[in-house]
């Protein structure tokens, strides 16, 4: 479930290396939610992130796995998302931190990085 020290811990090391967003991410969507993917909608619905459908959140979301794993860091991929959203740097922060947390934890050393 959402933690905010979690967050606020991975916002603080974002705003302390620059500005912090994601880029909107294109994708296929999943034929039906999992409790990863109801965490996840719940975890960024609730800081006021929303999306014109679940699976597009949801497709968005594991495309920040792609990016992280071809070598992105939080930081660039929070930038693009900035760049291209109008999401704010603690929202943007929150996507990458929950989409990581929820499809790919293995890359959480890459959104501190």
């Amino acid at each position: 479930m959402f933690t905010s020290n979690r967050i606020a811990k991975i916002a603080a090391s974002t705003v302390a290396a620059g500005a912090f967003g994601l880029a909107a991410l294109a994708g296929t969507a999943t034929a039906s939610a999992s409790s990863f993917d109801d965490e996840f909608l719940t975890n960024i619905s609730a800081e006021g992130i929303t999306f014109d459908s679940a699976s597009g959140a949801i497709t968005a979301g594991k495309q920040v796995c792609g990016y992280l794993a071809n070598g992105a860091t939080g930081v660039d991929v929070g930038q693009d998302i900035l760049d291209e959203t109008d999401l704010t740097s603690h929202q943007a922060a929150v996507f990458v931190v929950e989409a990581t947390y929820a499809y790919c934890p293995g890359y959480t050393d890459r959104i501190t990085a």
